[in-house]
């Protein structure tokens, strides 16, 4: 950046009447600053954008992983669930034929 210092002080003094060779000097210190700045900013913009694309992968990946998780939980439940039914369908059916035979015995008697 000190050869752009440079060479905007040179082309600035030829193209214009200089008085005061300091100013002048001043002047492009600070445009050539500014210019540093604003790459330095335009880096860490790029930088935190990229942090930011990072987290929310990182993020929606973590959400996905999470609804796996509830996916399975609800595949065991739904498992155990369905196991519990056949179990009350089963007792029912004992305890009506068991009923049925208690009525057929007292019949029978």
């Amino acid at each position: 950046m000190k050869h752009l210092a440079e060479l905007l002080e040179s082309e600035l003094e030829s193209a214009f009447e200089v008085k005061d060779k300091k100013s002048l000097h001043n002047y492009v210190t600070i445009l050539v600053n500014s210019i540093l700045e604003r790459e330095e900013i335009n880096k860490r913009f790029l930088e935190i954008s990229n942090e930011i694309k990072l987290l929310s992968e990182t993020v929606k990946m973590g959400f996905e992983h999470t609804n796996k998780r509830f996916e399975d939980m609800n595949k065991r439940f739904d498992d155990t669930n369905k196991k519990i039914n056949i179990l009350i369908w089963v007792f029912t059916i004992w305890m009506t034929l068991f009923s049925a035979l208690s009525v057929f015995l007292k019949l029978y008697q």
